[in-house]
């Protein structure tokens, strides 16, 4: 693994879903290949905390759909 990469990748549910689209790539490439210790999921989960899923590597939320 390149020392560069973030270690959560292949269990991290947020890299999977910018995998699924291309314009989401830089997102990858800057948090999850080179600075993710910026990440804010990454943040949380060296602090022992928990990771919700909507929550995006900028920190902001996604919104997460109404079920009705």
């Amino acid at each position: 693994m390149d020392r560069n990469n973030c270690p959560h990748m292949s269990s991290c549910e947020m890299y999977q879903l910018l995998s699924l689209a291309g314009t989401l790539k830089a997102w990858q490439v800057r948090y999850c290949q080179s600075e993710f210790t910026t990440c804010a999921r990454y943040q949380r989960s060296a602090e022992g905390r928990h990771v919700p899923i909507n929550l995006m590597p900028n920190g902001a939320l996604l919104k997460k759909p109404d079920k009705g």
